[in-house]
């Protein structure tokens, strides 16, 4: 204590100016660490590193290095003061639970010899799903005779829609999270190649959204960027203190409906939150480099040729039913993507801490509790809603451990549900994805009718 007392102590705001390569501090567990240079040295590469800058990163830290102290021990090198005042939440410091869980897998994985990040499996299913987004591209496009009838062209359109989802969910879903492959090359090229290339949003925008905000802040409004971010004027009324207004009392029946303009929704907001207002929800955006402007404009204007110009001009397709196709095909991805978030978040059966309280930055739990409470795990048993949900039916673990790869999920679930029982942390399980689905819808007729949430909000009061 005494050491401590002795160092400087620094607001959020003046670790916030330190967020680039060339100057790049840290808070962790109430200290502030000056990682300057360490982007050259870093195992995981420069990119994680130019992202986390300027930030407090106890939990990014702690969870994307679950198997080793080794990180906490070279920052304590690095300390140069103590962080005065938080930005956004802190949790309750862990009791023991976490550290349990991260022991009991890394001695799965050492048992079994398997590495948590190997690609393979991944690859693999990149493989045959983008030999189903080229075959069904040429369909819809008419390249094969088969494409000439009406019917087939929709349903190719649809698949492919599905498809454009199921990359998203298993590859660039991983590689976001550093959890295929063995270095940021492989997490670097998979993630633009899939997210940039093949889909036309930007990486960049969802590690902003998703890895900074949402796996740390998860269900807490005010700092997960998933949740609405206006007290009022949101089409959702998700937590309590919002404020509450006629037209919620049908969300139940249009936000399902909504859900469908997702794909169309990530693309334009890639460009307005994060590249022009900086900000994603409660998240800052770090100085965005000339190659990200590139990238994400070259991403918008590859989309273009390949959805619009292309069918066009190499297939001769009406300008009609070029935009069906591209109608259908983007009303697909967002419904597929949109079900499988929601029913693991906005449910019932989730937890969402402090949501009928004024913002505050201390949250009375720790940190794993809080992932363990705020996701809602289905359907384990079903083989094909594993692959077509991209292992979001094991929330849990993924939120728990975000940088082991997806298709260990089925292995490491006993073992996340076994510590949890000894622990008396309630794990959120549901059979089939279809109750999954219609405890979600529940929640929002129960919120927009009633104003109530369910079974979830009891861990916070």
């Amino acid at each position: 204590m005494g050491e401590d007392s002795a160092l400087p102590q620094y607001t959020w705001e003046e670790v916030a100016k330190h967020n680039t390569l060339e100057s790049a501090w840290v808070g962790f567990e109430g200290k502030v660490y000056d990682i300057t240079g360490w982007d050259k040295k870093h195992p995981g590469g420069a990119e994680y590193i130019r992202v986390s800058a300027g930030r407090d990163i106890t939990h990014l830290l702690k969870s994307y290095h679950p198997f080793t102290t080794k990180p906490e021990s070279i920052l304590s090198k690095k300390l140069i003061g103590v962080l005065s005042t938080d930005e956004l939440n802190t949790f309750k410091k862990d009791s023991g639970f976490y550290k349990e869980i991260c022991e009991e897998v890394d001695l799965y994985f050492k048992k079994t010899g398997l590495h948590h990040k190997d690609p393979v499996p991944g690859l693999t299913r990149m493989a045959g799903i983008l030999v189903v987004l080229v075959l069904t591209f040429l369909i819809f496009n008419r390249y094969f005779w088969i494409g000439e009838s009406t019917t087939v062209r929709v349903a190719a359109a649809i698949v492919y829609g599905v498809a454009q989802a199921l990359i998203l969910l298993h590859m660039m879903h991983d590689a976001s999270h550093s959890s295929i492959g063995y270095n940021e090359t492989w997490w670097y090229a998979i993630g633009h190649f899939t997210m940039d290339f093949v889909c036309g949003a930007s990486l960049m925008s969802w590690i902003h959204q998703h890895v900074l905000g949402h796996h740390v802040y998860t269900n807490i409004m005010g700092s997960d960027p998933d949740l609405p971010s206006l007290m009022e004027g949101d089409l959702r009324y998700i937590v309590p203190k919002q404020v509450h207004q006629a037209l919620y009392k049908y969300q139940w029946v249009y936000m399902p409906i909504l859900y469908g303009l997702l794909a169309v929704k990530v693309r334009i907001q890639d460009f307005t939150y994060t590249f022009m207002d900086e900000s994603n929800g409660a998240i800052r955006v770090n100085p965005l480099s000339t190659l990200d402007w590139s990238m994400m404009i070259g991403a918008k204007i590859l989309h273009v040729i390949k959805a619009l110009l292309l069918p066009y001009f190499m297939f001769n397709m009406s300008l009609l039913e070029i935009i069906v196709n591209y109608f259908i095909v983007e009303i697909a991805t967002g419904y597929f993507l949109a079900y499988n978030f929601q029913v693991s978040h906005v449910s019932t059966e989730a937890a969402f801490p402090h949501g009928d309280e004024d913002f505050k930055t201390e949250i009375a739990h720790e940190w794993a509790v809080i992932q363990v409470s705020t996701g809602v795990d289905y359907a384990h048993d079903s083989a094909i809603v594993t692959f077509l949900c991209g292992h979001l039916n094991y929330q849990i673990e993924h939120h728990l451990l975000p940088s082991v790869s997806q298709y260990h999920y089925p292995a490491i679930a006993p073992i996340v549900q076994k510590v949890c029982k000894k622990w008396g942390v309630p794990y959120n399980y549901l059979p089939t994805f279809s109750e999954a689905l219609y405890l979600h819808v529940k929640y929002l007729y129960n919120m927009g009718v009633h104003q109530k949430q369910g079974k979830g909000e009891s861990l916070w009061h």
